[in-house]
């Protein structure tokens, strides 16, 4: 008898989220987003679910419910398209026999894949005889709105302004789970089709208890107005809040996610990784979500499965990839000299990592640093005198040193000292640099960068 495994994607849900920055809209996006995971149980599909969350289902159903199925596969998108316009929905489905489901996954997946790669005319496609909303340029159907919007607005009982703090900044975060596909086909090793769909929806059900409860204890000393929960789903986590708690709130999830994950899942727990973008709370919001998704997928290429997060303050709209940027905008090449300067010097992690620093030596050198008479304002000039000569660069911080003897009853230069050693044991008063490989890395770009946005109005 044949059985069938049923996949539902949807597409640009961060998109979908931040058409605007009106938070009655983010807010109503994301509670339509949670509504279509909701209306598979309400369908009456619950005991079908293999995985139902953010997004992303999986329904098993046998040779006796395939009439159920083929109802569902022509009428549930249709459903969702009226619900939520601007969502883009693919669906795929695997007849397989008994003993092949590991296999019927993997076919899933490539046939979601080649159907999201399809294109898909959205409900609200405009056509030049529409007149566009402002601030969508979608079809306006009323009070300046389009019809996805008003949906939205429906979907939200928010009336609060977006999170950020006397600077006027905002904080998107996007964390995403490490090493999960690894994870599960471990646990999946060996089992057949009964087990394999009660481990997937063990593990699901499970992984969604984690992400949430880790998201509640990291936001525990966060005023409810400064942080709001955008997409918290499976390992997927996306959020917007003051830019005054974002590496703090960071911090402490991906701590608590760790620890839960080991205690729930076991096999050592799960890691994760971040990105955060800064940026002024009225910047076009799904640049910023770019940024961060790209921001979280540098920090993986370097962490090897460890927690870490990397942040950046975004001001231009000209951005494709963190990758590029660095190397445009954030590298210093002198002539005649192979080794590179880089003005990041992240990620940072949970705990000391090689020559990389740990979130929480990076919040205490900033604490240092932001006291009266430090020496910060005379780094960011060294910056730019390293971008055009190295020599004199170096002369320039052996003269700041000297005058942070003379000025030694404002500022303490222990104070410094002791955090810049707890930072990394080799970083000098006289260098300011690390060294990996050929080339160097200096803290101080994250370290301007994260005081220029915060205003320490917690």
């Amino acid at each position: 008898m044949a059985n069938y495994l049923y996949g539902l994607s949807i597409q640009g849900i961060q998109e979908f989220i931040f058409t605007t920055n009106e938070l009655k809209s983010i807010v109503g996006a994301s509670e339509l987003i949670k509504k279509i995971n909701e209306k598979v149980k309400e369908k009456g599909f619950e005991k079908n679910i293999i995985i139902n969350a953010a997004g992303n289902i999986k329904l098993l159903f046998d040779e006796d419910e395939k009439a159920k199925l083929e109802k569902l596969v022509l009428e549930f998108p249709k459903e969702l398209h009226q619900a939520s316009y601007g969502l883009i929905i693919s669906q795929a489905v695997v007849s397989f026999e008994e003993g092949k489901l590991k296999e019927a996954f993997e076919e899933l997946e490539k046939r979601l894949f080649i159907q999201r790669n399809k294109a898909s005319l959205p409900l609200d496609m405009s056509i030049n005889l529409i007149k566009n909303a402002p601030k969508t340029a979608k079809p306006m159907v009323e009070s300046k709105k389009d019809m996805a919007t008003l949906l939205k607005e429906r979907a939200s009982l928010e009336s609060k302004q977006i999170p950020k703090n006397r600077k006027n900044k905002t904080a998107i975060i996007h964390i995403d789970g490490n090493g999960l596909g690894a994870m599960l086909a471990s646990m999946l090793k060996g089992l057949k089709d009964d087990a394999v769909v009660n481990a997937y929806k063990e593990f699901s059900s499970k992984l969604e208890d984690v992400t949430t409860s880790a998201f509640h204890v990291a936001k525990e000393d966060i005023p409810e107005d400064e942080i709001r929960d955008v997409i918290l789903g499976g390992d997927d986590v996306t959020v917007v809040c003051n830019a005054n708690y974002a590496l703090e709130f960071t911090q402490k999830f991906l701590v608590s996610f760790e620890e839960k994950t080991t205690e729930i899942l076991g096999n050592g727990g799960l890691s994760a990784c971040a990105g955060i973008a800064f940026c002024h709370h009225k910047y076009p919001f799904h640049y910023a979500v770019n940024l961060a998704e790209s921001l979280c997928s540098y920090a993986k290429g370097i962490s090897r499965e460890k927690s870490s997060l990397m942040f950046h303050n975004i001001q231009s709209s000209n951005f494709s990839s963190f990758e590029e940027y660095i190397d445009k905008e954030l590298t210093i090449r002198h002539d005649h000299d192979t080794e590179k300067i880089f003005l990041h010097y992240g990620p940072y992690f949970i705990d000391e990592y090689d020559t990389y620093a740990s979130i929480e030596n990076f919040l205490d050198i900033c604490s240092a640093l932001a006291l009266k008479g430090s020496p910060l304002s005379r780094w960011r000039e060294w910056l730019t005198i390293l971008s055009q000569n190295k020599a004199v660069a170096k002369e320039r911080l052996k003269r700041i040193e000297k005058m942070m003897d003379l000025r030694d009853d404002i500022y303490k230069k222990s104070v410094l000292i002791k955090a810049l050693k707890k930072f990394n044991k080799d970083i000098r008063l006289d260098e300011l640099m690390v060294q990996r490989g050929n080339d160097f890395y200096t803290p101080v770009g994250d370290i301007n960068t994260y005081l220029s946005v915060t205003d320490g109005s917690k």
